[in-house]
């Protein structure tokens, strides 16, 4: 199996929303991220995924989240425990007031979702228990306005 290195974050828009991605291998909605190519730090691919994905440039980045790590999502939804361990590095940034997500490449929709959503709009069980372990912080940052 491949343990691989993967960068993106959690985009803070207006009013308390968070940008959320669903792609087009209906794998479930998730936060923007991506695979870090070859020579990229781990912040300028998570820039770069999350533009890739969402449109979104211009980003203030608030605080390194951490990391977590979970298997590749496999084409039925389950852990494709077989493939691929992905170590996820997120950020918190923050988008320009009144911008717009869209959706490129890979990315069937994005959307702009109310924190108190980010929960049950998740798909991936790692995904929501890790997003539970840094939700003070976002919340904080979303009261900072």
């Amino acid at each position: 199996m491949d343990k691989t290195r993967c960068a993106g974050g959690i985009v803070l828009g207006d009013r308390g929303t968070l940008a959320l991605v669903r792609t087009n291998k209906g794998a479930g909605w998730t936060f923007p991220k991506g695979h870090i190519d070859e020579g990229e730090s781990d912040e300028e691919a998570a820039r770069r995924e999350i533009m890739e994905e969402t449109g979104l440039t211009d980003l203030e980045l608030i605080d390194d989240l951490g990391h977590y790590e979970r298997f590749r999502i496999g084409p039925n939804g389950t852990d494709d425990d077989t493939s691929e361990l992905k170590d996820i590095h997120l950020y918190l940034f923050a988008a320009q007031p009144n911008t717009a997500l869209v959706p490129t490449m890979e990315i069937a929709e994005a959307e702009w979702v109310a924190l108190p959503r980010i929960i049950t709009t998740l798909t991936h069980p790692k995904d929501k228990a890790w997003f539970t372990t840094v939700f003070e912080r976002v919340r904080h940052a979303i009261q900072r306005d």
